[in-house]
């Protein structure tokens, strides 16, 4: 017997606002399952804290979910992020690029939904070919953000990304990938269109080793890096907002001395601390937090 994903959605709904202690609601990303990519493996859950907060790496995840943490009614705006972790597109840093991150947009009155994206095996090598359906699940999840938008108090034109690391690389794959949704489509989620109203990439390095092109179009972007990052070079966010303004695309991009890789929502020290409080100002600018 076939589930519809607006049926799933609105028995979590029931079951979500029965219970006090639960908030968010997690659903399938795909109806009928997931195409392409899938593991023998079961998921499995490595917790490498090191601070006493929970820091879990998903890995072999077949099955791609969204979870929604609704906005505060008292705070809420209708501005809307999906959140796309990291975790070198063979985990999903669920915890330090997900769940936190979903908590600090709910205080600035911004409903979330994290996305837990489909990961290559820990053997397989990182090509653009292999990618493809982790980017296939980034785009599936606006769309289905823009599907329920209604149901879950979203304004359909104040919906962004947030991206950390690999995830701002699925992130700005979705600028290079834009489309209205097919009109003809029997999956009614993909009848949706999957563009972003405004992007936010942390620590990215770029899809394919290419910077996507850009017009004045193109969304809104911030960008924050750190100088020192070992792992994806500063100059790439330089050249992505360089690209940005000549192209006539807005961008804002905050490059900080130190910070390493992976620093999350609460970096430990430094003045990359203050990143996420430079990006509330961002998103007070473009007026995303008003109510």
């Amino acid at each position: 017997m076939k589930i519809s994903l607006s049926l799933m959605f609105a028995a979590c709904i029931l079951f979500s606002t029965s219970s006090k202690a639960q908030t968010e609601t997690e659903i399938p990303l795909w109806q009928n399952g997931a195409p392409g990519l899938q593991h023998q493996q079961a998921e499995t859950a490595e917790d490498r804290h090191e601070t006493g907060r929970m820091d879990r790496y998903l890995s072999y995840v077949s099955k791609p979910t969204l979870t929604i943490y609704p906005a505060p009614a008292d705070k809420a705006t209708g501005t809307a992020v999906l959140v796309v972790p990291g975790g070198g597109f063979r985990y999903v840093c669920i915890d330090k690029e997900g769940i936190e991150a979903a908590h600090w947009l709910n205080a600035q009155g911004i409903t979330a939904a994290v996305l837990k994206y489909r990961t290559l095996a820990l053997d397989t090598e990182r090509n653009w070919k292999a990618i493809q359906p982790l980017t296939a699940d980034t785009s599936r999840a606006m769309r289905v953000l823009r599907q329920h938008a209604a149901d879950w108090k979203i304004d359909s034109k104040k919906i962004g990304v947030l991206g950390f690391s690999a995830g701002g690389v699925m992130a700005l794959q979705l600028l290079m990938d834009q489309d209205e949704g097919d009109s003809g489509a029997a999956d009614a989620t993909e009848k949706m269109g999957n563009r972003a109203d405004f992007i936010a990439l942390v620590y990215t390095g770029v899809p394919g080793g290419k910077i996507p092109k850009a017009s004045k179009n193109t969304p809104p972007v911030f960008i924050v890096h750190a100088s020192d990052d070992p792992k994806a070079p500063s100059v790439v966010a330089a050249k992505i907002y360089q690209q940005l303004l000549e192209a006539g695309a807005q961008a804002e991009l905050h490059a900080f001395r130190r910070g390493d890789h992976g620093f999350g929502m609460t970096p430990a020290s430094g003045s990359v601390r203050s990143w996420a409080s430079l990006y509330a100002d961002w998103m007070r600018d473009l007026k995303l937090l008003d109510k």
